[in-house]
């Protein structure tokens, strides 16, 4: 976490899903610059929006992980068999097997993380991800807690509405009563 005037910025980092930035503008706004192979996004959130007490997530995806290890055993034994046979055909499926192999891991490590994740205010909806242990535990708290407070400044900070209905200045008196003979 980096504190730059009234900036605080972290960075994140992951292998599979390129890089995320996550920019505090004080006292309103959290930019998101998202960057992955081809792709490059920015998003601004109003803080308003947010609420204030993250909720913390994790999940081990045992699905993808029995996938992925079954079809790998699999990849294995028809290279085996490909090697002892000597077929063309059989290295071609291996290769297919391996490739797919591939994609079922990368799904296992998708679904396989540690989140903060940071709800809307008032739908509930998850509206914020972020990584756990990227960088560092440390220094994802830290960024945590500082928008977390942000947040809870922001929404303080707005007076709440004022009831119209209960309030003395807006009780009038009621019309005169008219007379009976009209």
């Amino acid at each position: 976490m980096q504190a730059t005037s009234n900036y605080q910025t972290l960075k994140q980092r992951h292998l599979l899903f390129g890089s995320r930035e996550f920019v505090i503008k004080a006292p309103d706004a959290l930019l998101v610059k998202e960057r992955s192979l081809g792709r490059l996004h920015e998003t601004q959130i109003p803080l308003s929006v947010l609420d204030p007490s993250p909720t913390y997530s994790s999940s081990f995806s045992i699905k993808w992980l029995f996938h992925s290890l079954f079809v790998g055993s699999l990849t294995g034994f028809v290279l085996y068999w490909a090697l002892m046979k000597n077929m063309l055909a059989l290295y071609i499926l291996a290769a297919i097997l391996a490739g797919t192999t591939l994609v079922l891991a990368y799904r296992f490590f998708l679904y396989t993380t540690r989140l903060v994740i940071f709800r809307h205010l008032h739908t509930r909806e998850n509206f914020l991800y972020i990584w756990q242990s990227r960088p560092k535990r440390k220094k994802v708290q830290e960024f945590v807690q500082a928008l977390s407070l942000l947040i809870q400044e922001q929404q303080a900070s707005k007076s709440p509405p004022t009831q119209l209905l209960n309030s003395p200045a807006n009780t009038t008196n009621p019309s005169p009563a008219l007379p009976a003979d009209i």
